[in-house]
Protein backbone atom coordinates (compact mmCIF):
# COMPACT_ATOMS: atom_id res chain seq x y z
CA UNK A 1 0.00 0.00 0.00
CA UNK A 2 2.63 2.04 1.21
CA UNK A 3 4.41 1.57 -2.21
CA UNK A 4 1.91 1.70 -4.29
CA UNK A 5 0.82 5.54 -2.83
CA UNK A 6 4.60 6.61 -3.24
CA UNK A 7 4.60 5.52 -6.94
CA UNK A 8 1.19 7.26 -7.16
CA UNK A 9 2.86 10.54 -5.55
CA UNK A 10 5.84 9.85 -8.07
CA UNK A 11 3.66 9.75 -10.91
CA UNK A 12 1.79 12.60 -10.24
CA UNK A 13 4.92 14.87 -9.70
CA UNK A 14 6.23 13.93 -12.64
CA UNK A 15 2.93 14.66 -14.60
CA UNK A 16 2.57 17.80 -13.10
CA UNK A 17 6.20 18.97 -13.29
CA UNK A 18 5.48 18.38 -17.42
CA UNK A 19 2.59 21.02 -17.01
CA UNK A 20 4.17 23.27 -14.89
CA UNK A 21 7.73 23.15 -17.22
CA UNK A 22 5.40 23.29 -20.17
CA UNK A 23 3.60 26.99 -18.80
CA UNK A 24 7.23 27.97 -18.45
CA UNK A 25 8.20 27.53 -22.11
CA UNK A 26 4.71 28.70 -23.76
CA UNK A 27 5.11 31.47 -20.99
CA UNK A 28 8.69 32.33 -22.03
CA UNK A 29 8.19 32.23 -25.23
CA UNK A 30 5.20 34.77 -25.56
CA UNK A 31 7.06 37.11 -22.41
CA UNK A 32 10.39 37.39 -24.76
CA UNK A 33 7.62 38.39 -28.05
CA UNK A 34 5.89 41.06 -25.84
CA UNK A 35 8.28 42.43 -23.76
CA UNK A 36 10.29 43.25 -27.31
CA UNK A 37 7.25 44.89 -28.36
CA UNK A 38 6.17 46.81 -24.72
CA UNK A 39 9.60 47.89 -24.51
CA UNK A 40 9.02 49.86 -27.90
CA UNK A 41 6.12 51.22 -27.20
CA UNK A 42 6.99 52.90 -23.42
CA UNK A 43 9.55 55.09 -22.25
CA UNK A 44 11.87 54.41 -19.75
CA UNK A 45 10.41 57.15 -17.70
CA UNK A 46 7.02 54.95 -18.16
CA UNK A 47 8.73 52.10 -16.84
CA UNK A 48 9.77 53.38 -13.74
CA UNK A 49 6.39 54.33 -12.98
CA UNK A 50 5.17 51.20 -13.43
CA UNK A 51 8.65 49.53 -11.34
CA UNK A 52 7.14 51.58 -7.99
CA UNK A 53 3.49 50.74 -8.62
CA UNK A 54 4.54 46.57 -8.97
CA UNK A 55 6.39 46.96 -6.16
CA UNK A 56 3.70 48.41 -3.05
CA UNK A 57 1.16 45.65 -5.47
CA UNK A 58 3.17 42.85 -4.91
CA UNK A 59 3.48 44.25 -1.31
CA UNK A 60 -0.84 44.18 -0.70
CA UNK A 61 -0.46 40.70 -2.29
CA UNK A 62 1.38 39.78 1.12
CA UNK A 63 -1.88 41.08 2.99
CA UNK A 64 -4.58 40.11 1.25
CA UNK A 65 -2.94 36.54 1.21
CA UNK A 66 -1.20 36.11 4.75
CA UNK A 67 -0.15 32.46 4.14
CA UNK A 68 -3.27 31.06 3.62
CA UNK A 69 -2.55 29.78 0.42
CA UNK A 70 0.82 28.35 1.47
CA UNK A 71 -0.76 26.69 4.62
CA UNK A 72 -3.61 25.22 2.31
CA UNK A 73 -0.60 23.22 0.16
CA UNK A 74 1.17 22.47 3.13
CA UNK A 75 -1.83 21.27 6.12
CA UNK A 76 -1.73 17.34 6.49
CA UNK A 77 -5.46 17.29 6.76
CA UNK A 78 -7.59 19.53 4.65
CA UNK A 79 -11.15 20.54 5.83
CA UNK A 80 -14.35 22.77 4.04
CA UNK A 81 -13.96 24.89 7.65
CA UNK A 82 -10.20 25.41 6.51
CA UNK A 83 -11.27 26.50 2.53
CA UNK A 84 -13.71 28.75 3.85
CA UNK A 85 -11.65 30.19 6.45
CA UNK A 86 -9.28 30.90 3.43
CA UNK A 87 -11.60 32.50 1.59
CA UNK A 88 -13.12 34.43 4.06
CA UNK A 89 -9.57 35.99 4.97
CA UNK A 90 -8.49 36.14 2.12
CA UNK A 91 -11.54 38.05 0.51
CA UNK A 92 -11.73 40.70 3.41
CA UNK A 93 -7.98 41.01 3.35
CA UNK A 94 -8.18 42.05 -0.50
CA UNK A 95 -10.80 44.31 0.14
CA UNK A 96 -9.08 45.95 3.34
CA UNK A 97 -5.84 46.52 1.40
CA UNK A 98 -7.67 48.01 -1.94
CA UNK A 99 -9.29 50.84 0.38
CA UNK A 100 -5.83 51.21 2.17
CA UNK A 101 -4.00 51.88 -1.19
CA UNK A 102 -6.37 53.85 -2.54
CA UNK A 103 -6.42 56.31 0.72
CA UNK A 104 -2.24 56.07 0.68
CA UNK A 105 -1.57 56.82 -2.71
CA UNK A 106 -0.92 60.59 -2.33
CA UNK A 107 1.57 59.85 0.24
CA UNK A 108 3.02 57.17 -1.66
CA UNK A 109 3.33 59.71 -4.85
CA UNK A 110 5.42 61.85 -2.02
CA UNK A 111 7.53 59.94 -1.04
CA UNK A 112 8.78 59.34 -4.58
CA UNK A 113 8.89 62.96 -5.73
CA UNK A 114 11.08 61.72 -8.79
CA UNK A 115 8.52 59.21 -10.13
CA UNK A 116 5.51 61.20 -11.95
CA UNK A 117 1.75 60.22 -12.09
CA UNK A 118 2.31 57.33 -9.55
CA UNK A 119 -1.02 58.06 -8.13
CA UNK A 120 -3.90 56.92 -10.61
CA UNK A 121 -1.21 54.01 -11.36
CA UNK A 122 -1.24 52.65 -7.57
CA UNK A 123 -4.69 52.88 -7.30
CA UNK A 124 -5.43 50.92 -10.49
CA UNK A 125 -3.42 48.02 -9.13
CA UNK A 126 -5.22 47.76 -6.34
CA UNK A 127 -7.56 46.81 -7.71
CA UNK A 128 -6.03 43.02 -8.38
CA UNK A 129 -6.27 42.63 -4.43
CA UNK A 130 -9.82 41.68 -4.30
CA UNK A 131 -9.61 40.10 -7.78
CA UNK A 132 -6.64 37.93 -6.15
CA UNK A 133 -9.17 36.12 -2.92
CA UNK A 134 -10.49 34.19 -5.11
CA UNK A 135 -7.02 33.52 -7.39
CA UNK A 136 -5.11 32.66 -4.42
CA UNK A 137 -7.90 29.93 -2.49
CA UNK A 138 -8.53 28.19 -6.16
CA UNK A 139 -4.87 28.05 -7.06
CA UNK A 140 -3.59 26.33 -3.67
CA UNK A 141 -6.37 23.80 -4.00
CA UNK A 142 -4.97 22.94 -7.53
CA UNK A 143 -1.35 22.91 -6.33
CA UNK A 144 -2.39 20.46 -3.54
CA UNK A 145 -3.57 18.34 -5.89
CA UNK A 146 -0.80 18.76 -8.17
CA UNK A 147 -2.61 19.05 -10.59
CA UNK A 148 -1.51 21.72 -12.75
CA UNK A 149 -3.10 21.57 -16.36
CA UNK A 150 -6.19 24.14 -15.12
CA UNK A 151 -3.46 26.54 -13.83
CA UNK A 152 -1.33 26.27 -16.59
CA UNK A 153 -4.38 26.77 -19.22
CA UNK A 154 -5.35 29.68 -16.85
CA UNK A 155 -1.92 31.37 -16.71
CA UNK A 156 -0.97 31.09 -20.33
CA UNK A 157 -4.90 32.07 -21.42
CA UNK A 158 -4.57 35.16 -19.08
CA UNK A 159 -1.33 36.22 -20.34
CA UNK A 160 -1.72 35.73 -24.10
CA UNK A 161 -5.22 37.86 -23.77
CA UNK A 162 -4.86 39.76 -21.31
CA UNK A 163 -1.40 40.91 -21.66
CA UNK A 164 -0.49 40.17 -24.97
CA UNK A 165 -4.06 42.07 -26.70
CA UNK A 166 -5.25 43.98 -23.63
CA UNK A 167 -2.66 45.02 -22.14
CA UNK A 168 0.08 45.59 -25.35
CA UNK A 169 -2.96 47.23 -26.83
CA UNK A 170 -4.09 49.96 -24.29
CA UNK A 171 0.22 50.48 -24.35
CA UNK A 172 -0.48 51.04 -28.50
CA UNK A 173 -3.31 53.06 -27.87
CA UNK A 174 -1.02 55.80 -25.55
CA UNK A 175 -2.08 54.61 -22.05
CA UNK A 176 1.06 54.94 -20.39
CA UNK A 177 2.27 52.93 -17.69
CA UNK A 178 -1.72 52.65 -16.94
CA UNK A 179 -1.79 50.24 -19.86
CA UNK A 180 0.29 47.90 -17.45
CA UNK A 181 -2.59 48.28 -15.03
CA UNK A 182 -5.07 47.47 -17.57
CA UNK A 183 -2.86 44.42 -18.19
CA UNK A 184 -2.78 43.32 -14.52
CA UNK A 185 -6.78 43.77 -13.99
CA UNK A 186 -7.68 41.54 -17.34
CA UNK A 187 -5.27 39.03 -16.04
CA UNK A 188 -6.44 38.82 -12.77
CA UNK A 189 -9.89 38.41 -14.29
CA UNK A 190 -9.47 36.04 -16.51
CA UNK A 191 -7.37 33.91 -13.96
CA UNK A 192 -10.12 34.26 -11.40
CA UNK A 193 -12.73 32.94 -13.75
CA UNK A 194 -10.70 30.03 -15.34
CA UNK A 195 -8.87 28.67 -12.20
CA UNK A 196 -12.76 28.92 -9.70
CA UNK A 197 -14.47 26.95 -12.67
CA UNK A 198 -11.75 24.20 -12.05
CA UNK A 199 -12.35 24.05 -8.21
CA UNK A 200 -15.43 24.89 -7.62
CA UNK A 201 -14.73 25.55 -3.92
CA UNK A 202 -17.23 26.86 -1.26
CA UNK A 203 -18.00 30.60 -1.32
CA UNK A 204 -19.40 30.06 2.13
CA UNK A 205 -17.91 31.87 4.18
CA UNK A 206 -17.20 31.17 8.08
CA UNK A 207 -16.75 33.34 11.62
CA UNK A 208 -15.43 31.00 13.99
CA UNK A 209 -11.94 31.58 15.06
CA UNK A 210 -11.45 28.15 15.86
CA UNK A 211 -11.77 27.89 12.04
CA UNK A 212 -9.02 30.03 11.23
CA UNK A 213 -6.14 29.09 13.55
CA UNK A 214 -4.77 26.56 12.24
CA UNK A 215 -4.27 28.20 8.59
CA UNK A 216 -2.81 31.11 10.43
CA UNK A 217 -0.30 29.22 12.85
CA UNK A 218 1.44 28.14 9.70
CA UNK A 219 0.51 30.92 7.38
CA UNK A 220 1.40 33.95 9.40
CA UNK A 221 5.18 32.46 9.87
CA UNK A 222 4.89 32.13 5.67
CA UNK A 223 3.65 35.47 5.30
CA UNK A 224 6.67 37.05 7.69
CA UNK A 225 9.50 34.69 5.80
CA UNK A 226 7.93 35.84 2.18
CA UNK A 227 7.52 39.59 3.39
CA UNK A 228 11.10 39.49 4.30
CA UNK A 229 11.58 38.09 0.77
CA UNK A 230 9.67 40.65 -0.69
CA UNK A 231 11.68 43.34 1.28
CA UNK A 232 15.13 42.18 0.22
CA UNK A 233 13.89 41.20 -3.19
CA UNK A 234 13.08 45.19 -3.92
CA UNK A 235 15.68 46.81 -1.81
CA UNK A 236 17.26 47.92 -4.77
CA UNK A 237 13.93 48.99 -6.31
CA UNK A 238 13.01 51.00 -3.41
CA UNK A 239 16.40 52.76 -3.34
CA UNK A 240 16.55 53.67 -6.90
CA UNK A 241 13.57 54.90 -6.74
CA UNK A 242 14.01 57.39 -3.48
CA UNK A 243 17.28 58.45 -4.98
CA UNK A 244 18.11 57.84 -8.56
CA UNK A 245 15.82 59.50 -11.72
CA UNK A 246 12.65 57.66 -13.15
CA UNK A 247 15.14 57.04 -16.07
CA UNK A 248 17.75 55.13 -14.02
CA UNK A 249 15.09 53.49 -12.09
CA UNK A 250 12.83 52.07 -15.84
CA UNK A 251 15.98 51.14 -17.43
CA UNK A 252 17.33 49.05 -14.29
CA UNK A 253 13.79 47.34 -13.46
CA UNK A 254 13.21 46.85 -17.36
CA UNK A 255 16.53 45.47 -17.37
CA UNK A 256 16.07 42.78 -14.27
CA UNK A 257 12.61 42.10 -15.50
CA UNK A 258 13.52 41.29 -18.67
CA UNK A 259 16.14 38.28 -16.99
CA UNK A 260 14.02 37.67 -13.56
CA UNK A 261 10.22 36.87 -14.88
CA UNK A 262 11.94 34.07 -17.00
CA UNK A 263 14.11 32.76 -13.86
CA UNK A 264 11.24 33.53 -11.20
CA UNK A 265 8.71 31.48 -13.94
CA UNK A 266 11.56 28.82 -13.47
CA UNK A 267 11.48 28.86 -9.56
CA UNK A 268 7.83 28.75 -9.37
CA UNK A 269 7.40 25.67 -11.62
CA UNK A 270 9.79 24.01 -9.96
CA UNK A 271 8.50 25.39 -6.45
CA UNK A 272 4.88 24.91 -6.97
CA UNK A 273 5.32 21.16 -7.87
CA UNK A 274 8.16 20.69 -5.09
CA UNK A 275 6.80 21.86 -1.80
CA UNK A 276 3.67 19.43 -2.12
CA UNK A 277 6.11 16.60 -2.92
CA UNK A 278 8.53 17.48 -0.32
CA UNK A 279 5.82 17.67 1.88
CA UNK A 280 4.40 14.32 1.19
CA UNK A 281 7.49 12.55 2.06
CA UNK A 282 9.00 15.00 4.43
CA UNK A 283 8.85 12.14 7.32
CA UNK A 284 10.51 10.10 5.13
CA UNK A 285 14.30 11.37 5.07
CA UNK A 286 15.61 8.82 2.39
CA UNK A 287 13.23 10.04 -0.14
CA UNK A 288 13.49 14.22 0.52
CA UNK A 289 17.43 13.22 0.47
CA UNK A 290 17.21 12.38 -2.97
CA UNK A 291 14.55 14.36 -4.26
CA UNK A 292 16.28 17.37 -3.25
CA UNK A 293 19.69 16.30 -4.55
CA UNK A 294 18.08 15.30 -7.51
CA UNK A 295 16.60 18.21 -8.36
CA UNK A 296 18.83 20.88 -7.15
CA UNK A 297 21.81 18.55 -9.22
CA UNK A 298 19.65 18.86 -12.45
CA UNK A 299 18.65 22.61 -11.98
CA UNK A 300 21.77 23.43 -11.05
CA UNK A 301 23.22 22.28 -14.49
CA UNK A 302 20.46 23.58 -16.47
CA UNK A 303 20.72 27.13 -15.03
CA UNK A 304 24.18 27.60 -14.66
CA UNK A 305 24.46 26.66 -18.67
CA UNK A 306 21.68 29.28 -19.19
CA UNK A 307 23.39 31.62 -17.69
CA UNK A 308 26.83 31.29 -19.55
CA UNK A 309 24.77 31.44 -22.69
CA UNK A 310 23.23 34.85 -21.93
CA UNK A 311 26.02 36.43 -20.32
CA UNK A 312 27.38 36.20 -24.23
CA UNK A 313 24.42 37.10 -25.67
CA UNK A 314 23.37 40.17 -23.86
CA UNK A 315 24.20 42.60 -25.82
CA UNK A 316 21.81 40.83 -28.80
CA UNK A 317 19.18 40.18 -25.97
CA UNK A 318 19.04 43.71 -25.05
CA UNK A 319 18.77 45.08 -28.97
CA UNK A 320 16.26 42.68 -29.75
CA UNK A 321 13.90 42.71 -26.59
CA UNK A 322 14.36 45.83 -24.85
CA UNK A 323 15.39 48.16 -28.54
CA UNK A 324 18.02 51.03 -29.26
CA UNK A 325 16.83 53.08 -26.11
CA UNK A 326 17.87 50.27 -23.84
CA UNK A 327 21.65 49.61 -25.35
CA UNK A 328 23.34 51.02 -22.45
CA UNK A 329 21.92 48.32 -20.21
CA UNK A 330 24.11 45.69 -21.41
CA UNK A 331 26.68 45.57 -18.53
CA UNK A 332 23.39 45.50 -16.34
CA UNK A 333 21.85 42.71 -18.39
CA UNK A 334 25.78 40.82 -17.98
CA UNK A 335 25.33 41.17 -13.95
CA UNK A 336 21.90 40.16 -13.53
CA UNK A 337 22.36 37.30 -15.42
CA UNK A 338 25.04 36.20 -12.62
CA UNK A 339 22.29 36.56 -10.00
CA UNK A 340 19.98 34.33 -11.78
CA UNK A 341 21.49 31.11 -10.89
CA UNK A 342 21.64 31.80 -7.52
CA UNK A 343 18.09 32.97 -6.92
CA UNK A 344 16.84 29.55 -8.49
CA UNK A 345 18.55 27.32 -6.50
CA UNK A 346 17.77 29.19 -3.28
CA UNK A 347 14.40 28.85 -3.83
CA UNK A 348 14.90 25.39 -3.79
CA UNK A 349 16.27 24.89 -0.92
CA UNK A 350 13.40 27.17 0.88
CA UNK A 351 11.45 25.35 -0.50
CA UNK A 352 12.42 22.67 1.45
CA UNK A 353 12.87 24.48 4.31
CA UNK A 354 8.97 25.43 4.05
CA UNK A 355 7.59 21.99 3.44
CA UNK A 356 9.88 20.57 6.40
CA UNK A 357 8.09 23.58 8.42
CA UNK A 358 11.49 24.84 9.17
CA UNK A 359 10.01 28.70 9.09
CA UNK A 360 11.61 29.89 11.71
CA UNK A 361 15.15 29.25 9.89
CA UNK A 362 14.33 31.18 6.76
CA UNK A 363 13.07 33.88 8.78
CA UNK A 364 16.82 34.46 9.92
CA UNK A 365 18.58 34.24 7.00
CA UNK A 366 15.96 36.16 5.41
CA UNK A 367 16.33 38.83 8.18
CA UNK A 368 20.14 38.84 7.80
CA UNK A 369 20.19 38.58 4.32
CA UNK A 370 17.49 41.98 3.99
CA UNK A 371 19.89 43.71 6.48
CA UNK A 372 22.97 42.85 5.02
CA UNK A 373 21.85 43.70 1.33
CA UNK A 374 20.29 47.17 2.70
CA UNK A 375 23.51 48.35 4.14
CA UNK A 376 25.63 47.69 1.27
CA UNK A 377 22.86 49.52 -1.41
CA UNK A 378 23.00 52.18 0.71
CA UNK A 379 26.75 52.29 1.48
CA UNK A 380 27.13 52.14 -2.23
CA UNK A 381 24.61 54.76 -3.11
CA UNK A 382 26.56 57.10 -0.66
CA UNK A 383 29.95 56.43 -1.93
CA UNK A 384 28.72 57.71 -5.46
CA UNK A 385 27.67 54.29 -7.19
CA UNK A 386 25.62 53.92 -10.58
CA UNK A 387 23.39 51.57 -10.86
CA UNK A 388 25.51 49.15 -11.91
CA UNK A 389 27.42 48.83 -8.86
CA UNK A 390 23.99 48.25 -7.07
CA UNK A 391 23.54 45.17 -9.33
CA UNK A 392 27.25 43.84 -8.15
CA UNK A 393 26.25 44.13 -4.26
CA UNK A 394 22.70 42.04 -5.07
CA UNK A 395 24.45 39.37 -7.08
CA UNK A 396 27.35 39.39 -4.05
CA UNK A 397 24.65 39.22 -1.24
CA UNK A 398 22.56 36.61 -3.39
CA UNK A 399 25.73 34.00 -3.41
CA UNK A 400 25.99 34.78 0.02
CA UNK A 401 22.17 33.58 0.93
CA UNK A 402 22.21 30.54 -1.25
CA UNK A 403 25.34 29.29 0.72
CA UNK A 404 23.47 29.80 4.06
CA UNK A 405 20.38 27.90 2.38
CA UNK A 406 22.60 25.16 1.22
CA UNK A 407 23.64 24.96 4.99
CA UNK A 408 19.44 24.65 6.14
CA UNK A 409 19.32 21.90 3.69
CA UNK A 410 22.12 19.26 4.70
CA UNK A 411 20.66 19.83 8.12
CA UNK A 412 16.98 18.43 6.57
CA UNK A 413 18.50 15.55 4.37
CA UNK A 414 21.51 15.00 6.51
CA UNK A 415 24.84 13.73 5.84
CA UNK A 416 28.23 15.89 5.20
CA UNK A 417 27.11 18.37 2.51
CA UNK A 418 29.66 17.45 -0.24
CA UNK A 419 26.98 16.28 -2.57
CA UNK A 420 25.13 19.56 -2.40
CA UNK A 421 28.87 21.57 -2.62
CA UNK A 422 29.18 19.23 -5.67
CA UNK A 423 25.90 20.22 -7.44
CA UNK A 424 27.09 24.07 -7.19
CA UNK A 425 30.70 23.04 -8.39
CA UNK A 426 28.68 21.00 -11.62
CA UNK A 427 26.79 23.91 -12.23
CA UNK A 428 30.16 26.50 -12.23
CA UNK A 429 31.58 24.25 -15.32
CA UNK A 430 28.44 23.87 -16.93
CA UNK A 431 28.53 27.55 -16.69
CA UNK A 432 31.99 28.28 -18.09
CA UNK A 433 31.09 25.53 -21.10
CA UNK A 434 27.90 27.19 -22.10
CA UNK A 435 30.04 30.58 -22.23
CA UNK A 436 32.38 29.12 -24.10
CA UNK A 437 30.57 27.07 -26.74
CA UNK A 438 28.38 30.65 -27.12
CA UNK A 439 31.48 32.93 -27.45
CA UNK A 440 33.20 29.97 -29.88
CA UNK A 441 30.32 30.43 -31.72
CA UNK A 442 28.97 33.74 -31.78
CA UNK A 443 31.99 36.09 -31.85
CA UNK A 444 32.75 35.01 -35.03
CA UNK A 445 29.23 36.30 -36.09
CA UNK A 446 29.17 39.23 -35.02
CA UNK A 447 32.65 39.71 -36.84
CA UNK A 448 31.24 38.67 -39.93
CA UNK A 449 28.52 41.41 -39.17
CA UNK A 450 25.60 39.28 -38.88
CA UNK A 451 22.00 40.94 -39.10
CA UNK A 452 20.86 41.76 -35.57
CA UNK A 453 17.55 39.54 -36.25
CA UNK A 454 19.40 36.70 -37.92
CA UNK A 455 22.42 36.37 -35.11
CA UNK A 456 19.37 36.57 -32.36
CA UNK A 457 17.41 34.01 -34.07
CA UNK A 458 21.06 31.55 -34.26
CA UNK A 459 21.43 32.21 -30.50
CA UNK A 460 17.95 31.20 -29.69
CA UNK A 461 18.68 27.77 -31.47
CA UNK A 462 22.31 27.49 -30.29
CA UNK A 463 21.34 28.03 -26.87
CA UNK A 464 18.33 25.82 -26.93
CA UNK A 465 20.55 22.67 -28.44
CA UNK A 466 22.88 23.79 -25.66
CA UNK A 467 20.46 23.29 -23.01
CA UNK A 468 19.07 20.03 -24.42
CA UNK A 469 21.99 18.59 -24.44
CA UNK A 470 23.27 19.37 -21.31
CA UNK A 471 19.66 17.80 -20.14
CA UNK A 472 20.01 14.81 -22.62
CA UNK A 473 23.64 13.88 -22.17
CA UNK A 474 23.81 15.35 -18.86
CA UNK A 475 23.75 13.11 -14.98
CA UNK A 476 20.80 11.44 -14.24
CA UNK A 477 17.90 13.41 -13.24
CA UNK A 478 14.18 13.66 -13.67
CA UNK A 479 14.24 16.14 -16.25
CA UNK A 480 16.50 13.81 -18.38
CA UNK A 481 13.55 10.79 -17.83
CA UNK A 482 11.13 13.15 -18.80
CA UNK A 483 12.66 14.03 -21.93
CA UNK A 484 13.60 10.94 -23.24
CA UNK A 485 9.97 9.95 -21.81
CA UNK A 486 9.11 12.41 -24.44
CA UNK A 487 11.45 11.19 -27.10
CA UNK A 488 10.01 8.20 -27.23
CA UNK A 489 6.49 8.99 -27.18
CA UNK A 490 7.10 10.94 -30.51
CA UNK A 491 8.85 8.22 -32.30
CA UNK A 492 6.12 6.07 -31.53
CA UNK A 493 3.63 8.55 -33.15
CA UNK A 494 6.12 8.97 -35.86
CA UNK A 495 5.80 5.57 -36.27
CA UNK A 496 2.82 4.66 -36.30
CA UNK A 497 0.84 4.57 -39.77
CA UNK A 498 -1.53 7.58 -40.84
CA UNK A 499 -5.30 6.54 -41.05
Amino acid sequence: MIEARMSSLKARTVNAMKWSYFSMFAGLAMQLFFAAILSRLLTKQQFGVWAIAALLQRFGQFITDLGVGQAIVQKAKLTEDDIRAGFTSSLGLGIFTTALAWLLAPAISTFFPTIPDLVPVVRGYALVYILSSGIIISGSLLRRALNFRPQVIAELTSYAIGHGIIGLGAAYLGYGAMSLVISAIAQAVIQLVLLYSATRHTLKPIFRWDAYRGLFRFGVKATAVNFLEFLSANLDTFIIGKFYSSAQLGAYSRTFSTLAMPATNFATSLSRVMAPSFSAVQDDTDRLRRSYLTGLRAMSILIFTATGCILIDAPEIVKVLLGPKFVESIPLMQIFALYIPFAVLTNLSAVLAEATARLNVKIVIQSVYMVGLGAALWITYRLGGHVEHLAMVLVAASVCRSAAFAVVARGIIGGSGRQIAQSYGVGALYFMGGALVTAAAVFPLRAMAVPLPVLFILELLLGAAVLAGVVLLGPPSELKDMAYASLRQLRRRAAQPSS
